[in-house]
């Protein structure tokens, strides 16, 4: 019988651990990536719908197009808050490092690994509002794409029917017979 470590030892556990960690920093970045570029992606269109002279702005339209916008704006603005949020993790993180190499106190330790978790928390909260926040931007958009080219879409029939004007009807009169 050999001394090998059980198949769920200590070690294998950390390096799992080790390695989802990665992995969910990876979604991380990529979720952030996305985003951002959908963000972006989105204003740039609402930009050319400004100079688009089939969409009909006004009222409701308008307040959607400018709801959109600002949303799209947050989302992009929470971007920046999780990068800043990821990289001040990432620095406690090292200093975390640096106090054990060096033999710092425990309670040192204990302190800033509590620095790291509650920024590590900060962090995915604001992935997930981020998340909700472009969910409900991209919702107000389609429903406002749709309020602004209703004419274009022709999605209701009736809208064709009022644009119609009544003509008057010829009546051909019926033959006559003759007995």
């Amino acid at each position: 019988m050999s001394n090998q470590n059980p198949p769920n030892s200590d070690e294998r556990l950390r390096k799992r651990f080790v390695r989802w960690q990665r992995e969910l920093r990876r979604n991380l970045g990529s979720h952030v990536a996305l985003i951002i570029s959908w963000s972006a992606g989105a204003l740039v269109f609402c930009g050319a719908l400004l100079r688009d002279k089939s969409a009909q702005f006004g009222g409701v339209a308008t307040l959607m197009f400018l709801a959109t916008s600002f949303l799209f704006i947050g989302c992009l603005a929470i971007a920046l808050l999780i990068s800043w949020s990821r990289l001040c993790d990432t620095r406690a993180t090292l200093r975390i490092l640096d106090a054990r190499r060096n033999g710092g106190s425990a309670d040192i330790i204990a302190e800033l690994q509590a620095q790291a978790d509650a920024l590590g928390k900060r962090t995915w909260w604001w992935a997930g509002a981020q998340l909700w926040l472009f969910g409900i931007a991209s919702l107000i958009f389609f429903i406002m794409m749709i309020v602004s080219f209703r004419d274009r879409l022709h999605l209701c029939p009736c809208s064709d029917t009022q644009k119609i004007s009544p003509t008057s009807a010829v009546s051909t009169p019926a033959p006559t017979l003759k007995p």
